[in-house]
């Protein structure tokens, strides 16, 4: 008999900017549309529950039922609890699982990537997600992890009997979809550098447009695309669009956010991907396309990115700060033969995180879950 599958989100619908009629362009929202699909192959229908900077709403998108929660009165975590409270039938808690949130027994909940790994933040305030995870232990039948990262704070700090109890299970690629280019007939004389995240501070879009800054310095023969999602009214985007407005080398800068089905030809323009996330990182979407193109990859040596990259293998692993990211691109840059070695060293990688592997694993899961 078929059922109704809650999923409990701070994301889905592009609730940010007021548009909700599409998915966002992000990771989460990118593993929850591809979660809902295999809820839907089983032959099940997937609910998704939401918070809404844009107000209260219920929408279709792409066969998905999506209600948004009105979340700019009440709180975040006062909103997040009432969806939790409100929604009926087996739940998934697939956000939010730092904060103090009410549990229904016998639910799932899944880890994006630990996002409190910010070396800024409080100990005060460290200490008390550490209570939250806890909690979340106590009350949650199963963890899903995307990475390792989650899987060791857990062991490090909580306490837990069971050790099936968190499962880790990586992010994944399709391998079929996202293959390297035909370099045949491209221009020798460009190479074109992408930086596929969004336009936030925890995605190390500063880092990134400083060390930007250099390379289109000293490399009159490099392009540099930004593909990815913004939000309208943040200062991190309007300082972004400044930059990008009077920057000097504006003709070899290039700023689009592509919808999921073009990232594939995005990275197949490119001859190399940096990923330079300062925190808050699980097993990143952009670095396994990118990997799975056949790209070498520059990423922070952060959060489940570290379950990805192998320094001096198949991408270059650094501290996320300008100089170590213009290093490496350098390095990448000065030397054709580096990037093709890396580059079919991350294309052989991907093949261990084809989509494929992480769909049966799922299914497993629903299937025992839901039953």
């Amino acid at each position: 008999m078929a059922r109704e599958i809650g999923i409990l989100t701070h994301s889905f619908a592009d609730a940010y900017n007021g548009k909700t009629d599409k998915i966002y362009g992000g990771g989460l929202e990118r593993y929850l549309y591809d979660l809902s699909c295999i809820i839907r192959e089983l032959g099940h229908q997937p609910v998704v529950h939401q918070l809404s900077a844009s107000g209260s709403f219920h929408q279709e998108v792409e066969g998905i039922h999506i209600i948004g929660y009105d979340s700019r009165e009440k709180g975040l975590v006062d909103t997040f609890n009432l969806m939790s409270s409100e929604t009926e039938g087996k739940l998934i808690y697939a956000s939010f699982i730092w904060q103090p949130i009410r549990y229904k027994p016998g639910s799932l909940g899944i880890c994006h990537g630990i996002n409190w790994d910010n070396p800024m933040y409080p100990q005060e305030h460290k200490t008390e997600i550490a209570q939250h995870i806890q909690a979340a232990l106590r009350q949650l039948k199963r963890i899903i992890s995307v990475d390792s990262h989650f899987l060791t704070y857990c062991r490090a700090v909580c306490s837990f009997s069971d050790p099936e109890q968190i499962v880790l299970l990586p992010n994944a690629v399709d391998t079929k979809e996202y293959t390297p280019a035909d370099t045949i007939g491209r221009p020798p004389e460009t190479l074109h550098i992408i930086y596929p995240r969004r336009i936030s501070i925890e995605r190390g879009i500063v880092p990134m447009m400083l060390a930007a800054d250099r390379l289109l310095d000293v490399y009159p023969h490099v392009t540099i695309e930004f593909a990815g999602e913004v939000i309208d009214d943040s200062i991190m985007t309007k300082s972004f669009r400044l930059w990008l407005d009077s920057h000097p080398h504006r003709e070899r800068i290039r700023h689009q956010a592509y919808a999921f089905h073009q990232m594939a030809e995005a990275y197949r323009h490119a001859d190399i991907a940096v990923i330079p996330t300062i925190f808050s990182e699980g097993t990143s979407y952009s670095c396994l396309e990118a990997l799975s193109c056949g790209l070498p990859v520059v990423s922070g040596n952060v959060g489940g990115l570290n379950d990805l990259i192998i320094d001096g293998y198949n991408g270059m692993l650094v501290p996320p700060t300008e100089d170590r990211i213009f290093e490496a691109v350098s390095a990448l840059v000065e030397s054709k033969e580096l990037r093709l070695t890396l580059g079919s060293n991350a294309w052989a990688t991907a093949q261990a995180f084809d989509k494929s592997i992480w769909g049966a694993k799922w299914s497993k899961i629903l299937s025992e879950f839901i039953s």
